[in-house]
């Protein structure tokens, strides 16, 4: 695909043709990174990197993974590819399927990836100084901290780290899309419109504001033995009032139905004991359901503590 400038001009008129031309006689080496800003690759080759959010699919709190859907994009210049001039007849160049792979491109991995769908669509498109702009779908399923501590008035960051395969900081420095290299916070690392969720709230994402057309969060470098790390990481909490109908209010009202044995008459001992035993019984269930979907390991839970802390009382009063 292409875009023409002027019907009389000269150059490729096609993305065809610009391809044809490019190959031709060897000249262009696409396993060959691009050369860095002095026209040589005695530097490295920038690289800058988004991704744009449109949903998220899934967060599976007991393996602690989030699935998510979007265009994963990313930038960088490869001055042998540059066309332009002024009357030359493509303003762009847009490269599709096969064609997209005859130019170089880096090659980045998700370090934290679980599994990966790419959905198909990716373009490549050129501008006629030779910068390049790539996008492609992609569903990504990675595992990432989820602290459940506050349950369920939580809030969790989904973290997205990217690295270079093969190329170290000599060859390659990777960053958000306009941000700073080296190591920080900058850029924009994630950009998503607005999203909703019967579960999951997204509304603040690391100091920038989320709204009504959506949000855009920061990225994060660290640069650990010599290659660069970029973490794309956004926020979410929890809307609780599943928990709250389910467990919490629940739990109150077993509990209060517990101490009802103390206005039964001691002659009435199987009421008496109906009401001291039962809603433990329920209390425990209550307990099980909440590990139901969570992780069963030693991690604190304010949930679990609060339904530990009234099956107490409804044993202590049992216990009377």
């Amino acid at each position: 695909g292409a875009t023409i400038v002027e019907p009389n001009c000269v150059g490729p008129a096609s993305g065809k043709e610009y391809l044809a031309q490019l190959l031709a006689g060897g000249r262009y080496d696409e396993s060959q990174r691009p050369a860095c800003g002095n026209a040589t690759v005695q530097g490295p080759t920038v690289v800058e990197v988004q991704l744009y959010l449109t949903q998220v699919n899934e967060v599976n709190q007991k393996l602690g993974q989030v699935t998510v859907n979007g265009y994963f994009r990313s930038w960088w210049k490869d001055p042998r590819l540059a066309f332009g001039a002024e009357d030359g007849c493509l303003e762009e160049v847009v490269l599709e399927g096969a064609n997209a792979k005859k130019v170089w491109q880096p090659d980045l991995y998700v370090d934290n990836l679980v599994a990966a769908e790419w959905g198909g669509g990716a373009l490549v498109e050129i501008s006629p100084d030779g910068s390049v702009w790539k996008s492609e779908q992609i569903t990504l399923r990675v595992k990432t901290p989820i602290n459940l501590g506050k349950l369920p008035y939580d809030r969790q960051t989904c973290k997205i780290t990217l690295a270079s395969y093969s190329q170290n900081i000599k060859r390659m420095r990777v960053l958000p899309r306009g941000g700073s290299i080296g190591q920080g916070r900058s850029g924009i690392g994630i950009v998503a419109p607005a999203m909703t969720s019967a579960v999951w709230e997204f509304q603040q994402g690391l100091g920038l504001d989320a709204g009504d057309d959506g949000f855009e969060t920061p990225g994060r470098v660290e640069t650990k033995s010599s290659w660069d790390y970029v973490t794309l990481e956004f926020q979410y909490s929890r809307q609780p009032k599943y928990f709250q109908d389910q467990v919490i209010i629940p739990s109150v009202l077993f509990l209060l139905v517990s101490y009802i044995q103390f206005f039964v008459d001691p002659v009435a001992a199987p009421a008496r004991a109906a009401l001291a035993v039962i809603p433990v019984l329920i209390m425990r269930t209550m307990s099980n359901f909440v590990y139901r979907s969570l992780p069963e390991g030693s991690q604190r839970m304010w949930l679990s503590d609060f339904v530990s802390a009234t099956m107490f009382l409804s044993v202590f009063a049992a216990c009377q």
